[in-house]
């Protein structure tokens, strides 16, 4: 009678599953640490967004704020069915410019200078209007510069 030979089973097979116990722990902690990064990360990439919506919303403020002040100053220099006068002055915004809708907290200081310029035997005179406009929102600040340049001939 030939007998087939019988295979023993190992004890060895065993091991390798008792040794694979821990890896659950150890791929549960990567994942929850690559994770808490990645969350992290988003939280700064919004917090970064909001705060360049703030400077860019002051900053439109502030033009806006520093234009008012070139216009203040051109209505001034160049009045409506009058003669044009020579402007060499500084004005700031009124205290109730701030108190307006759209402007709150910002303020100007807007400047103009004439110069009287010959060329080619012909006189004229040079405006250079100069604004700068602040808004402030808490701790945040935001300035910006309009400039104007003007020749006429006298």
């Amino acid at each position: 009678m030939n007998r087939l030979p019988t295979c023993r089973r190992s004890t060895l097979i065993t091991f390798p599953r008792l040794r694979q116990q821990g890896s659950m722990l150890v791929m549960t902690l990567f994942v929850i640490i690559v994770l808490s990064f990645l969350g992290v990360t988003m939280v700064n990439l919004l917090s970064s967004s909001n705060q360049a919506v703030v400077y860019e919303v002051l900053g439109a403020r502030a033009k806006m704020a520093a234009q008012s002040g070139v216009q203040r100053l051109l209505t001034t220099a160049f009045p409506l069915n009058a003669s044009i006068a020579d402007c060499s002055v500084t004005i700031s915004s009124p205290a109730a410019f701030s108190s307006g809708s759209g402007l709150e907290n910002c303020s100007y200081q807007a400047t103009c200078t004439t110069t009287q310029v010959v060329k080619k035997n012909v006189n004229y005179n040079y405006y250079r209007f100069e604004s700068t406009g602040v808004c402030q929102a808490n701790d945040i600040w935001a300035s910006r510069t309009f400039e104007l340049d003007a020749f006429e001939e006298r």
